[in-house]
């Protein structure tokens, strides 16, 4: 070996070696994210035909039910849409190479403070976007129903399912890949456009940005699932009570009432926003990794 060579041989030694980095995962891409929506909101198509097929074969007239009658029709068309929806979105996620568990169910990490903030939060950002919330078309949803197989299918079975799919599945794929911030961001607007019309797109996706942080905040489902039931039961009411379109200037009365009650959720929705994306943000070098399981 020439002197050369070895000199060569010695500053290469004293280079600093880079350890080699992990492949990237190729799951999801943005088809995937486009074909998991599909899925979910194919099987709502399906399972309205199916439920609608049934009404024809059996004489059922879904307007001819009383409310009772009306909850259990819309429980079993709400669970016959979205569990099939979960099982072959989770399905497709295995197939394209997705890994990890569908969701974290931590106790460690979250607390009644932050569920009762993000509430507060909750209600205070619905106050700020109604005004635009307003210039939208009214929703033509069906009738829900009354009784408990209605607060099964709204208290129960939807926060369940709904932050299993969207929260558990689809942020947890998309945190793999791009980071927190972007899984949160697109995970709201997955569970958004899952309700169709463009007032509940538009509700929605402000709500799952609030449990989307939740959720990554607390490292756990069971936080966000509680504060979804908690989103649920107050819609619940107010259907009941027959103020589900009922606007926050006519329910306060008085124009100055009004202007109060704003601008204290308008102060409440800022400070709460920006601490909320200071948090994400912080996240850092730890952005894409996965809460641990506690």
């Amino acid at each position: 070996m020439t002197d050369k060579n070895r000199a060569a041989e010695s500053s290469a030694d004293m280079l600093p070696q880079v350890a080699p980095q992990a492949p990237r995962p190729s799951f999801p891409t943005v088809g995937d994210f486009f074909a998991m929506l599909g899925i979910a909101l194919g099987m709502q198509l399906v399972a309205g035909l199916a439920m609608a097929l049934v009404g024809l074969v059996c004489g059922i007239s879904v307007d001819a039910l009383d409310p009772a009658q009306r909850g259990v029709w819309f429980a079993i068309a709400y669970v016959a849409s979205m569990l099939p929806a979960c099982l072959l979105v989770l399905a497709y996620r295995r197939f394209r190479g997705g890994k990890g568990p569908v969701g974290h169910f931590a106790l460690k990490g979250w607390n009644p403070v932050l569920l009762l903030w993000a509430f507060v939060f909750m209600m205070a950002v619905g106050v700020v976007c109604e005004p635009l919330f307003a210039l939208l078309p009214k929703p033509v949803s069906p009738d829900l129903g009354r009784g408990v197989w209605t607060v099964l299918a709204v208290v129960v079975a939807a926060p369940v399912l709904e932050e299993l799919l969207c929260r558990g599945i689809v942020l947890g794929s998309l945190r793999s890949r791009c980071g927190v911030a972007p899984a949160w961001f697109f995970s709201s607007l997955f569970f958004g456009v899952l309700h169709g019309e463009p007032l509940l797109v538009a509700n929605a996706f402000v709500i799952g940005l609030i449990l989307g942080y939740v959720y990554v905040a607390t490292g756990s489902l069971w936080a966000s699932m509680i504060l979804h039931a908690m989103n649920n039961v107050v819609a619940y009411l107010l259907m009941v009570a027959g103020l589900s379109d009922t606007l926050m200037i006519e329910l306060a009365g008085s124009r100055t009432l009004y202007v109060i009650i704003y601008i204290s959720a308008l102060l409440v929705t800022a400070v709460s926003a920006w601490m909320m994306w200071r948090t994400l943000r912080g996240l850092g070098s730890g952005a894409k990794k996965e809460p641990e399981v506690q």
